[in-house]
């Protein structure tokens, strides 16, 4: 059975194990049910009653590869929100995150409150440069 959710700007739908996501005139990601290793809704303040967030491993379990996404979610579509995310847990695993809990290591960097965020896995010369620049911050500070 299809699931779909769309507000002003974005289209969630889930058919047949694949999640769609898309936001208009911007982007499109779809990506295998099976591959979602979190799916949570947390608490959002401005426009949005909550965010949406999903982790996906971009290859088998091995791999380091990751792909977050949050989405801010209107206050007529949490329902059907957590009646996916329900799903997800039900038909594929998906494991339950507590909105309190803290943020993987690796995902410091992703702010928060962002209302929507594609995240990928950044090059070994990206992080040396980070690692660089905060060095040089924190050098400056002291």
């Amino acid at each position: 059975m299809t699931l779909r959710l769309e507000w002003p700007g974005f289209r969630l739908v889930y058919d047949e194990g694949v999640l769609g996501l898309s936001w208009s005139g911007a982007a499109v990601l779809e990506v295998k049910a099976e591959r979602c290793i979190e799916a949570s809704l947390r608490p959002k303040s401005g426009d949005y009653l909550r965010q949406l967030a999903f982790r996906f491993k971009s290859a088998p379990s091995d791999s380091t590869d990751l792909i977050m996404v949050r989405v801010g979610v209107p206050a007529a579509h949490v329902q059907g929100t957590e009646q996916l995310i329900e799903r997800l847990r039900r038909e594929h695993g998906v494991p339950d995150r507590q909105a309190d809990e803290e943020e993987p290591a690796e995902l410091v960097r992703v702010p928060a409150g962002a209302g929507g965020w594609v995240l990928a896995p950044t090059g070994t010369a990206s992080e040396e440069l980070f690692d660089e620049v905060m060095d040089r911050i924190q050098n400056d500070a002291d």
